[in-house]
């Protein structure tokens, strides 16, 4: 039987499949690139937010332990989220994330919090299961 804080950490995950619809619905919109930017990068630290949440917050409650491989793909998907905001507040230029072709890059952060908490919680199912 599931215990409250897997239900939590359940809908915190519904929670991240619609920030990752939501972004994808804006690279198909047509918005301007400073809109298009500012809600895909809203949605990333939204995205950073829940996925700290779920990284910290609900592994101790679950006292599930973190493979390193995992900690380093939560930080890896938090300095790209950085990355993205510098980029956005002008500290440097890259000129990859302002090009046509690359509009997919700002949508990077919601989808690749939504496969961390994805194989997390899959993983932790599977080996209750064993």
């Amino acid at each position: 039987m599931e215990n409250q804080y897997e239900k939590q950490e359940k809908l915190l995950w519904y929670v991240q499949i619609l920030l990752f619809l939501g972004a994808i619905l804006t690279y198909f919109s047509e918005l301007s690139d400073a809109q298009y930017q500012i809600i895909n990068l809203i949605l990333a630290v939204v995205s950073v937010v829940s996925l700290s949440t779920d990284r910290f917050y609900f592994n101790q409650k679950l006292e599930q332990q973190v493979y390193p491989s995992y900690a380093v793909a939560y930080l890896l998907i938090v300095i790209y989220m950085l990355v993205l905001i510098l980029q956005f507040a002008g500290a440097f230029h890259l000129g990859f994330f302002v090009q046509e072709r690359t509009k997919l890059a700002w949508v990077l952060v919601p989808a690749l919090s939504l496969l961390w908490k994805t194989k997390f919680i899959a993983f932790r199912e599977w080996d209750q299961n064993s």
